[in-house]
């Protein structure tokens, strides 16, 4: 076990399907979502340190590894019909933090599109005019200035495809794993 990656250290693998399994202890089901939404399970948020654990978890476990979610309960606790719910409820906030990242792509897409257009719009009208304004030292600085503002809208779209985008993507598929995960309800240990 000294060879393995740090991950299969600290997750278990379920032998049956090769899910690497994220064990969530609860002391209800309650604790799956935020205490302060009023909404029913279905609708409810879940709970933010929750949602962060499993990011981190997801974060942790290699994409190209499947997931498993394993919401473990005290002793006799179990209802099986809440658990439908429940996971209905999950299911639901995970797909609306999906259309939320998918919204934010969009958008970010608009930006990068308006930026490059900004910049070479800016850099091809001061080299247009560059040489029909004339040469004095504030029509120079200008123009200059002119071209440097193109630069910067061409590099922070440069920098939203490089490092935004990218986040985005990483969390967008993080969700979607997390989605497609088996959820698992099981009893606690009677030691535990």
């Amino acid at each position: 076990m000294q060879n393995q990656p740090g991950f299969q250290q600290v997750y278990s693998q379920n032998r049956a399907n090769g899910c690497y399994v994220i064990e969530i202890a609860l002391d209800q089901y309650s604790d799956i979502f935020n205490e302060w939404d009023p909404a029913p399970f279905k609708r409810r948020d879940l709970d933010p340190y929750l949602q962060q654990y499993l990011e981190e978890s997801s974060d942790e476990i290699p994409l190209r590894y499947p997931l498993e979610i394993c919401f473990q309960l005290p002793q006799k606790s179990r209802d099986r019909p809440l658990e439908k719910t429940v996971c209905d409820g999950f299911q639901n906030c995970l797909a609306f933090r999906l259309y939320l990242l998918s919204q934010e792509q969009q958008r970010l897409n608009r930006y990068i599109l308006l930026f490059v257009l900004a910049g070479f719009s800016l850099i091809g009208s001061a080299t247009l005019f560059r040489d029909r304004l004339g040469e004095t030292i504030l029509i120079s600085t200008l123009v200059e200035g002119v071209v440097v503002s193109g630069w910067v809208f061409l590099w922070e779209a440069v920098s939203l495809i490089i490092f935004k985008k990218r986040e985005l993507r990483h969390r967008y598929r993080s969700y979607q794993r997390l989605q497609q995960a088996p959820i698992i309800f099981a009893e606690l240990p009677p030691d535990a």
